[in-house]
C-alpha cells in the first residue's frame, strides 16, 4: 500500500507539471514556438584555441572581460565541454575544472572544494552562485547539492575562480567562486526532449521555447532523474537511492542597451526508495522547494550601466528526525563606470534567511527559528597605470547577525607583456562568516552553544602566468600561498580524568596552504584538442596556544596532495565525436591521521554521433579502470559508500 501511495503521488506531481507545459503551449497569448534550433554544436566546436583564451567572463571583476585578460586563477567549462563530457548532474560537471576537487560521498551527496580544506564539515569555505543567486546555507555554511538541481544541458558556461573573491562576492567567498550561467532563453528556442538510460541512472528532460509579443523569450524546462545507490560495504543495508522531478521558466525580454530576465523553478526529491526516511544520511528524506529571480540591466550611456536583482527562494528538508525550513530573501544592485584611465564597479547587497529547524535529536539550537541577515557594500576599481599595466584594488565592508561588521581587502596588479601574454599577482583578505551549528547548536551534557565565535579568516598571496604561446596552445599556471587564522576547533571546558565534556567551538586553530595549479588546451590538428590540468597542496596546521582540538583539526579537511586530469577530445567525422578522459587523485588525508581514501585512477569514453542537426545520439562509459572506487568518507555522518563503473545512452532531439 505504501508503494502504491507513493506511487499515486509521484504520479500526481508529474501530472502537474504536465499540466503547466500543455497551458503554456496552447495558451491565448500570441506565443510563436520558434523552429530554429539551438546555437549549434557545430559553432561551439568550431572555437579554436585562440577563441576559447579569449571567452567573455565576469565572475572576476563583475563585469564582462576577456579571459586572457582577467587577473586571477579562473577556469571555464563551456556548455559543449559539458556536452562532450557526457555529464548529467552540476558536480559531475565541476569534475572538468582542474582546480577544483571533487569526492562523491553517496548517490545525492558530494564535498566539493578549492586549495583544500574538503569534507562535510570543512567544504564551507567555497560560494557557489547560479546566475548570481547563492545557494549557501546558514546552517553549516556549505551547500547541500542534493537541493541544488540542474538540468545540464540548460548551462552556458560555469565559471571557476580557485582563490579569494571576498571583495566582490562576499564572505564564504574564501577559497573559491563557482558562478553557473545558464543560456538565455534565445538560445533555446524550439521543442526539444532529453532521454538518458543506464545501468545506475537515468533521466528525462522535456524542453520547450518561444516568443512573446514585445522582442520576448521564454523556455520551459521540465525534468526528472532516477540515481542508483552506490557500491556498499558488507553487512551495510541502508538506502541512498536519489530521484526527484524539477520545473524551469525562464523570460527574457530586451537587448544590448537593456534588458530584464524572470527565472523561476521548482523541485521535490527524494533520498530512499519507498518508504524510506532518509534515515541513515542526515542530508533529509523528503527536499522540496522552488526560487524566483528577477534581474534588470541597463546602460545609460558608453561608460555608465547599471543592475539590479532580487531573488525569494524556499528549501525544505524533512529527515527521519528533524525537520527544516528555509526562506532566503536578496536583494542586489551595482553601477559599473568608466572614468578615464579608471574602471570602476561599486554596488550593495542584502540579504535575509529566516530558517526554522525542529528536530528530536539530542543535538538541538538554542531556538528554533532564527533570522540571519547579511548586508555589504563594495567598490573596486582598475586603473590603467600605461597600456600594459593595471592596478585592481577594492574593498568591500559586510555586516552579519553573528559578528557585526568584517573587511575583505583586495589589491591585483596585472602586467600584459605582450596581446597574449599576462603576469598577474594578488594580495586578498576573505572571511568565512559563523553559521548556526557554531553560534547555537547545543547537547545536553555534551556540547554548550559558542556565543563568541568569530568569522575565520584568511590572507592569501597568489602569483599568476597566463599565455597563448602559438595558435595552437594555451596555459595557466598560478602559485598560492594561504594563510589561516581563527579556525574552528571542539575544545572541552571542563575536564573529569579522562572525560573532556562539555565540548565548546571555539577560534582556536590556524594553519598554511601552499599550492600550484595549472591547465593548458593543445590542438594538434582542427578538429583534435587535447587538455591537462595538475594541482597540488601542501598543508600545515596547528592548535593555538591555550587552545585544544577533540576533533583532530577537522575544520581542516581531508584532502590529495595532488590531482592530475588529461582529455582528448576529437572528432573523428564532422558528424561522430570521441571524448577520453583520464583522472588521478592521490590519497586523501586529513591533517592528523591516516588516509581515508586511496589514491585512484579512472577512466571515460564518450562515443556522440549527430544523427542530424537536432538529432544527436551518445554512449558514455564512466569509471571504466575499476569495478568500483571510495572517493570519500565520513564514518560520523554517513556510511562508506563506492563509486562503481557506469554505462549510460543518451538521445537528445531538437524539432
Amino acid at each position: 500500500m505504501g508503494e502504491a501511495r507513493t506511487l499515486r503521488r509521484r504520479c500526481d506531481e508529474w501530472r502537474c507539471l504536465a499540466y503547466i507545459l500543455l497551458a503554456m503551449t496552447f495558451c491565448p497569448l500570441s506565443v510563436a514556438v520558434a523552429a530554429a534550433p539551438d546555437k549549434s554544436v557545430e559553432e561551439l566546436q568550431s572555437l579554436s584555441i585562440e577563441d576559447l583564451a579569449h571567452l567573455e567572463v565576469t565572475s572576476v571583476a563583475k563585469h564582462p572581460q576577456s579571459l586572457s585578460a582577467a587577473a586571477a586563477a579562473i577556469y571555464v567549462i563551456t556548455s559543449d565541454d559539458i556536452r562532450r563530457s557526457g555529464a548529467i548532474n552540476l558536480p559531475e560537471v565541476l569534475r572538468l575544472a582542474p582546480n577544483l576537487e571533487i569526492a562523491r560521498l553517496n548517490a545525492y551527496s558530494y564535498t566539493i572544494s578549492a586549495r583544500g580544506m574538503n569534507s562535510l564539515e570543512a567544504a564551507n569555505k567555497l560560494l557557489v552562485l547560479i546566475d548570481g543567486r547563492a545557494v549557501h546555507e546558514p546552517i553549516g555554511a556549505g551547500v547541500l547539492w542534493q537541493q541544488v538541481d540542474m538540468v545540464a544541458s540548460s548551462i552556458d558556461r560555469v565559471e571557476v575562480i580557485s582563490g579569494p573573491g571576498g571583495v566582490l562576492w562576499g564572505a564564504n567567498a574564501v577559497n573559491g567562486v563557482i558562478n553557473v550561467i545558464t543560456r538565455s532563453s534565445r538560445d533555446q528556442q524550439g521543442a526539444g526532449v532529453e532521454v538518458i538510460g543506464g545501468d545506475r541512472e537515468s533521466d528525462l528532460v522535456l524542453r520547450l521555447g518561444g516568443k512573446l509579443p514585445g522582442d520576448t523569450h521564454f523556455v520551459f524546462n521540465l525534468a526528472g532523474f532516477e540515481r542508483a545507490g552506490l557500491v556498499r560495504a558488507p553487512g551495510d543495508f541502508s538506502d541512498d537511492r536519489f530521484h526527484g522531478q524539477q520545473g524551469n521558466l525562464r523570460i527574457d525580454r530586451g537587448g544590448a542597451s537593456a534588458n530584464f530576465s524572470l527565472a523561476a523553478g521548482l523541485y521535490q526529491n527524494k533520498i530512499g526508495g519507498p518508504g524510506s526516511t532518509g534515515s541513515d544520511t542526515g542530508g533529509g528524506g523528503d527536499l522540496s522547494g522552488g526560487h524566483l529571480m528577477g534581474r534588470w540591466a541597463w546602460r545609460t550611456n558608453n561608460s555608465s550601466d547599471f543592475e539590479i536583482s532580487a531573488y525569494v527562494a524556499r528549501d525544505r528538508r524533512i529527515g527521519a528526525d528533524f525537520r527544516e525550513r528555509r526562506d532566503t530573501y536578496d536583494l542586489q544592485a551595482q553601477q559599473g563606470l568608466t572614468l578615464g584611465r579608471h574602471q570602476l564597479v561599486w554596488g550593495g547587497e542584502y540579504r535575509l534567511w529566516q530558517e526554522t529547524y525542529n528536530t528530536q535529536n539530542y543535538r538541538s539550537f538554542k531556538r528554533a527559528s532564527a533570522d540571519i541577515s547579511v548586508a555589504s557594500i563594495f567598490a573596486q576599481d582598475e586603473l590603467a597605470i600605461s597600456p600594459t599595466l593595471n592596478l585592481i584594488f577594492g574593498l568591500k565592508l559586510e555586516n552579519n547577525s553573528y559578528t557585526g561588521w568584517d573587511w575583505m581587502p583586495n589589491l591585483r596588479a596585472a602586467w600584459r607583456r605582450d596581446k597574449d601574454e599576462l603576469v598577474w599577482a594578488a594580495v586578498s583578505r576573505a572571511v568565512r562568516t559563523p553559521d548556526r551549528i557554531e553560534r547555537e547548536q547545543q547537547a545536553p551534557n555534551f556540547l554548550v552553544p559558542s556565543n563568541d565565535f568569530m568569522s575565520e579568516t584568511l590572507w592569501a598571496y597568489e602569483l599568476g602566468y597566463r599565455a597563448q604561446p602559438t595558435s595552437q596552445l594555451s596555459l595557466s599556471i598560478q602559485a598560492f600561498f594561504n594563510q589561516y587564522n581563527e579556525l574552528r576547533v571542539e575544545e572541552h571546558t571542563r575536564s573529569y580524568g579522562y572525560l573532556v565534556l562539555p565540548l565548546r567551538i571555539r577560534n582556536g586553530a590556524e594553519g598554511e596552504t601552499y599550492g600550484l595549479e595549472a591547465w593548458g588546451a593543445y590542438s594538434p590538428r582542427p578538429g583534435w584538442r587535447l587538455r591537462a590540468g595538475v594541482s597540488t597542496l601542501h598543508k600545515t596546521f596547528r592548535v593555538k596556544p591555550g587552545h585544544d582540538d577533540v576533533s583532530h583539526l577537522e575544520a581542516a579537511g581531508a584532502d590529495p596532495a595532488f590531482q592530475v586530469q588529461v582529455r582528448s577530445e576529437m572528432n573523428l567525422r564532422p558528424d561522430l565525436d570521441l571524448d577520453v578522459g583520464l583522472r588521478r587523485i592521490a590519497d586523501v588525508k586529513p591533517v592528523i591521521g591516516p588516509a581515508i581514501a586511496h589514491g585512484y585512477t579512472e577512466a571515460s569514453v564518450r562515443l556522440g554521433w549527430r544523427v542530424t542537426d537536432r538529432l544527436e545520439l551518445s554512449v558514455t562509459g564512466d569509471n571504466l579502470l575499476n569495478d568500483h572506487h571510495r572517493e570519500f568518507r565520513e564514518p560520523l555522518t554517513t556510511p562508506a559508500r563506492a563509486v562503481p563503473r557506469t554505462l549510460t545512452a543518451a538521445l537528445r532531439w531538437r524539432f
